[in-house]
């Protein structure tokens, strides 16, 4: 029921970014995609701990989602195989499996250390089904001071 909830709640966090798409830094078409990215605190997901091998209860911990929507139909992407790096612009950072988030499959997502308040390259690689192509998108991410 806990996961039901955050699903919701994530659905409403990435509509709302997903209204203003075509002005927003969040939203790219790569290969008749639409991906939209999401990066929230991780405060906000501690209600539900056993989400993503519990990574939360750590200090600057950022929840980084990623929705995916075929470009054509306007159907979401279930069925894809999705890793983020995140780093500091310019330094090597750490790349994780973005895992599909329970209970529905609204997006994908995993937990990721965002320790100083500066700008962030976040890279998703793609893999649809089968396909042995990787689609990647490329975001930058101004993380907040505390």
């Amino acid at each position: 029921m806990a996961y039901r909830i955050l699903s919701v709640l994530l659905a409403l966090l990435l509509s709302g970014t997903m209204v203003l798409a075509a002005d927003s830094r969040r939203h790219q078409q790569v290969d008749g995609m639409d991906v939209y990215l999401g990066v929230i605190p991780a405060q906000l997901t501690r209600e539900h701990p056993g989400m993503h091998g519990s990574k939360a209860d750590k200090e600057h911990s950022y929840h980084v989602l990623v929705a995916l929507f075929d470009s054509k139909t306007r159907m979401r992407i279930t069925d894809a195989r999705v890793k983020a790096t995140v780093s500091l612009l310019g330094m090597g950072g750490s790349t994780r499996r973005l895992e599909p988030m329970r209970d529905e499959p609204l997006s994908y997502g995993n937990y990721f250390f965002l320790h100083e308040p500066e700008l962030y390259r976040i890279k998703v690689q793609i893999r649809r089904g089968d396909s042995r192509h990787v689609s990647v998108a490329e975001f930058v991410f101004r993380r907040p001071r505390d």
